[in-house]
């Protein structure tokens, strides 16, 4: 079987949710995720966010405050819109939407631009708050995911959505019970999100017993109170429920300096991480793209690294 920085496009297009689980843990910790928001314009004019995360070294790109009522993609969807030609210009924007919302090759195409894992963030928000429809985890939005071919879920919370470890429990089980074994499910908070931390290692169990194929956590030295010892812990207990654990940089350290991000890597790589997860803060919408190389050099050296980035998509 393959390690995940050597597939080729057909090879990701062909992958099913077991056997990309099954390529995650044949890569033994090399396995680098990066988190884009999808609703800021991109970086660099005229890339997507997601395709600079992949020409530095990403294999798998979560798309961060998708809609799925009203999906639109800087650096994507925008190429033919003049935003200089003045207001009506922006008017677009709620067309191509509306279109994009009936297209279920929408990520399929978006695939093909990347040539990477392309999964979402959808949040499983309380009852009561106020939060943006289309991001919220729902039976609707779910089915929509499963329509447009995501790879894999991340269920987790944004800051101050209130989203807690019971509310992902039940955003487990009811994913569980929509996307079956189409599709892998994430789930675990990076940060407080507004209601807290997760020290518990029953709680992560919980995750898995609900359905989640993977359980993030805090990468040691992002939330304070993590370190490698806690880490090591908490992965090793979703490990004893055969499930992969996912260590994340969600504090905007991921516009930290170059050793930082190092630290981190070698740091999680230690506790047992099979997937390494950069957030989407270094400005806005990505992490410092340079940052996203340094993580992958840290945990897989310069080989791997720039066969990852540099590998023809049609191939």
């Amino acid at each position: 079987m393959k390690r995940i920085f050597e597939l080729t496009m057909k090879d990701i297009e062909r992958m099913d949710k077991n056997t990309l689980i099954e390529t995650i843990k044949t890569s033994e910790g090399r396995t680098v995720m990066a988190e884009t928001i999808v609703t800021v314009p991109p970086l660099i004019y005229g890339v997507s966010n997601m395709e600079l995360a992949a020409a530095f070294g990403s294999d798998m790109i979560t798309l961060n405050f998708f809609d799925f009522q009203k999906p639109f993609i800087f650096g994507i969807d925008d190429i033919e819109i003049n935003f200089s030609a003045g207001p009506s210009e922006v008017q677009k924007i709620v067309e191509i939407a509306s279109k994009n919302a009936e297209d279920f090759d929408y990520i399929k195409r978006l695939k093909k631009i990347v040539g990477r894992f392309i999964g979402v963030n959808i949040e499983p928000v309380p009852e009561g708050v106020k939060y943006v429809e289309g991001r919220k985890l729902n039976r609707e939005n779910l089915l929509k995911a499963k329509e447009y071919g995501f790879d894999y879920i991340v269920i987790t919370g944004n800051p101050n959505t209130g989203v807690s470890a019971s509310t992902i429990i039940k955003g487990i089980e009811l994913a569980k019970e929509i996307l079956g074994e189409n599709m892998m499910i994430i789930a675990g908070k990076m940060h407080g999100a507004g209601s807290g931390n997760i020290f518990e290692d029953k709680i992560l169990k919980d995750f898995v017993k609900a359905g989640a194929d993977c359980v993030l956590i805090p990468a040691p030295g992002t939330v304070p109170g993590i370190d490698l010892n806690l880490a090591k812990r908490q992965i090793d207990r979703v490990h004893e429920e055969s499930a992969l654990a996912m260590t994340t940089i969600g504090t905007s350290q991921e516009g930290s300096q170059k050793s930082t991000i190092e630290f981190i890597g070698v740091q999680s790589k230690m506790a047992g991480a099979d997937i390494q997860h950069i957030g989407d803060a270094g400005y806005a919408g990505i992490a410092l793209p340079e940052n996203i190389m340094a993580l992958s050099i840290a945990i897989r050296g310069v080989r791997h690294t720039y066969r990852r980035m540099a590998y023809s998509l049609n191939k």
